[in-house]
């Protein structure tokens, strides 16, 4: 199935969440690495699942700040293959560097959060809500860059919500009490709680602000 990205050479897959495998792609045309990201089979059958991915490019395609991955190029919605070319971030997920244990200087975790509120305020202005603010989000790359990714689940404010039938869309941990009530007025603060959650984490050697023994208890701490 990859050979139908024909302009861009698969050199490995780098990783993969809930709705796609990111891989490691070469544009030999223009010298350059690239993150390609392709939805599951699975859910590219489904027309909703097609839509959300459909609508992360559109979405991304209209920022352009340097603490969001730039987007070089996207399938059409009717292509076989949904996939979203974006610059090649040459790092770890901050949840990563978290996971190792070692505890962050407080002054270094405000700077990183710092550099997402930017990228944030910037999404916020062309009325886009992230929804989805969590470390596994948040790209360092080795030069020090900050990155906010992965807006599959952003809503385009004034535009229908969309939301994964029979399931919460976002991550417990880092969600605000009025996603997990489903409150259909969902605004750009919620993903200043996301980002709180965050800094908390940065300032805490990878602490979570609420916890608990599974999702439902979390949830239920935060509301």
């Amino acid at each position: 199935m990859l050979d139908k990205i024909e302009k861009y050479r698969i050199l490995g897959e780098i990783g993969q969440g809930g709705m796609s495998i990111v891989y490691l792609g070469r544009d030999d045309g223009l010298d350059r690495d690239v993150a390609v990201k392709v939805m599951h089979p699975h859910l590219a059958r489904d027309p909703g699942a097609r839509e959300r991915f459909s609508r992360e490019a559109r979405a991304v395609a209209r920022l352009a700040h340097p603490n969001i991955p730039k987007i070089f190029d996207y399938s059409a919605q009717d292509d076989t293959l949904n996939y979203l070319v974006t610059e090649f971030i040459d790092g770890a997920p901050l949840s990563d560097l978290l996971a190792e244990g070692a505890e962050m200087l407080p002054e270094v975790g405000a700077i990183m959060i710092v550099l997402v509120a930017r990228a944030l305020e910037h999404a916020h202005g062309h009325q886009i809500i992230h929804r989805d603010v969590k470390p596994e989000n948040i790209l360092v790359g080795h030069d020090g860059a900050v990155k906010l990714t992965d807006f599959g689940i952003a809503q385009i404010v004034g535009l229908e919500s969309m939301t994964i039938t029979g399931t919460l869309v976002g991550s417990p941990a880092h969600m605000s009490p009025e996603q997990i009530l489903g409150n259909d007025d969902l605004d750009f603060r919620s993903d200043i709680w996301g980002l709180g959650t965050v800094l908390y984490g940065c300032t805490t050697a990878g602490r979570l602000p609420f916890d608990g023994p599974s999702p439902p208890a979390i949830l239920k701490r935060i509301v």
